[in-house]
């Protein structure tokens, strides 16, 4: 019999992945597939061939002007190096490195005998900007920014197309879909703009005590993600997903059935994935996808519910954040798995708005609870960053183990990189520091032994955790390969 046992992660054979199922209920796991992490922080995955830490989250230029959290980001570039966003009563116009400041942006949004304008969503539709907010008269409007004057009329929605009206006091979120009509959630609603001088407020009508949270398109059709009872609170909701024509004055077939409350829809080459929680303030949300008539669970995820403007698509990943923390779920190959994982986080955490990636790179708002409104670029690398492998047994009946080796591959260091390592073992009881990996102009190699053959440590079980703090954000560690050998032994 062969005592001896090897576990390799690398890309040639059990590449790294993302996390195990429901990482956060146990800070231990065993339950997961070979390779899946019990925990990260800011972890990029996506190039297989490397862990390394995931990107920096860094201020655009002139952020001071940033006085509001940001809501909402328009997900494309309208011209060259141009997007804009919106939150409050503030509308920002934004380039790949810069908040505009200059006079007239952030330009705010003012309506007549009125306070308390409260953007939640813009969209970019027939050459203007739209905005839709809330108002102290608890009632809703939409704005018209013209881009060619940066004239900005605050009450369009309710004094200028035909069927002018005012919106809902709701959240309201946009969708350009269809034959290039635009559909808004308004409260129990969807509103619809076939064109840029109609409106009709109520294009599809649903029950009194429930509210339109999120828009998608997929078939040929509008999906809209429809919560009831509309009461906050830790309350039971039986909600929805209805599919509707864009023109009849109801949905058409049968709902997706959902026990609990929505957050966001978001449709990638034809699968509609969905954010939802079986109960408000549990701590955690479902991530899934419609499949028929029901929901199939990705993962259950730890956090608060993203809502509309809080999901997207990254480098052809799903991307969402919830509590400042960035996800992305996919695969960097057509062969490979699906993973989640925690990419990246927002400069603060305490109160995130939009997410988006109009010029390639992610752009995330925050807030710090106080005084702090961050509008960030992910990119670079960050330090704050670490990975925790899932928990190996490695005993039985009548046996356990020794680690006698274990080995790291990597990329050629650069000057400040380091990675240090700490073996964790027997149910998370014991530790041991292991040697650690960092530049040396003397030591050029890419091989190196953290735990060597006259090391061994006895375990029953054991994980292996990263952390990247100590080293560069100029030169981060690639890591491509960890081997770990070890042997069972007499467990007398």
């Amino acid at each position: 019999m062969d005592n001896n046992w090897t576990i390799t992660l690398s890309p040639t054979e059990t590449k790294f992945k993302g996390f195990v199922p429901t990482w956060f209920e146990n800070d231990y796991p065993v339950f997961g597939n070979k390779g899946q992490a019990s925990d990260m922080l800011n972890i990029d995955l996506t190039d297989p061939n490397v862990l390394t830490p995931g990107p920096k989250p860094s201020d655009l230029t002139g952020f001071a002007a940033v006085t509001k959290t940001i809501n909402a980001l328009l997900p494309i570039a309208v011209s060259d190096d141009v997007s804009y966003g919106a939150g409050s009563n503030l509308i920002f116009k934004l380039s790949s490195t810069a908040v505009t400041n200059d006079g007239t942006y952030p330009m705010t949004l003012d309506k007549a005998t009125v306070t308390a304008e409260d953007i939640t969503d813009v969209v970019f539709y027939k050459s203007n900007l739209y905005g839709f907010y809330n108002h102290s008269g608890d009632q809703g409007d939409i704005c018209k920014l013209t881009l060619a004057t940066d004239s900005l009329d605050p009450d369009w929605g309710s004094t200028v197309p035909t069927g002018a009206h005012v919106l809902q006091d709701s959240v309201h979120y946009a969708l350009v879909a269809g034959e290039d009509s635009l559909y808004i959630t308004n409260g129990q609603y969807v509103a619809k703009m076939a064109d840029d001088s109609t409106l009709d407020d109520i294009a599809l009508d649903f029950w009194d005590n429930s509210v339109t949270v999120s828009l998608t398109w997929n078939n040929n059709r509008v999906l809209v993600a429809v919560n009831r009872p509309n009461i906050s609170g830790s309350n039971f909701n039986q909600s929805g997903i209805y599919k509707w024509n864009g023109s009849s004055t109801s949905w058409e077939g049968d709902p997706v059935e959902v026990s609990g409350r929505l957050g966001a829809l978001y449709t990638k080459n034809g699968t509609t994935y969905v954010w939802w929680e079986d109960s408000p303030n549990s701590g955690y949300f479902n991530f899934g996808y419609i499949n028929g008539t029901r929901l199939d669970i990705i993962r259950k995820c730890k956090g608060t519910l993203p809502n509309h403007n809080q999901v997207g698509e990254y480098k052809g990943y799903i991307s969402c954040v919830s509590d400042g923390l960035v996800y992305l779920y996919g695969s960097s190959s057509p062969v490979d798995t699906p993973e989640l994982f925690q990419y990246a986080s927002a400069e603060n955490t305490a109160t995130t708005g939009a997410m988006s990636a109009p010029f390639g790179n992610i752009l995330v708002a925050s807030h710090d609870a106080t005084t702090g409104y961050n509008l960030s670029k992910l990119s670079g690398s960050t330090v704050s960053s670490s990975y925790k492998t899932k928990v190996y047994p490695v005993t039985g009946p009548g046996i356990k183990s020794e680690v006698d080796l274990i080995q790291v591959e990597f990329d050629k260091l650069g000057v400040g990189a380091e990675l240090d390592f700490i073996l964790t073992y027997n149910k998370g009881e014991d530790s041991k520091v292991l040697s650690n990996i960092a530049y040396s102009a003397t030591d050029t190699s890419t091989l190196r032994k953290i735990l060597r053959e006259n090391e061994s440590v006895q375990v029953e079980d054991f994980r292996l955790d990263l952390d990247f703090s100590d080293g560069s954000e100029a030169n981060p560690i690639k890591i491509r390969t960890i081997l770990i050998k070890g042997h069972y032994i007499t467990n007398n």
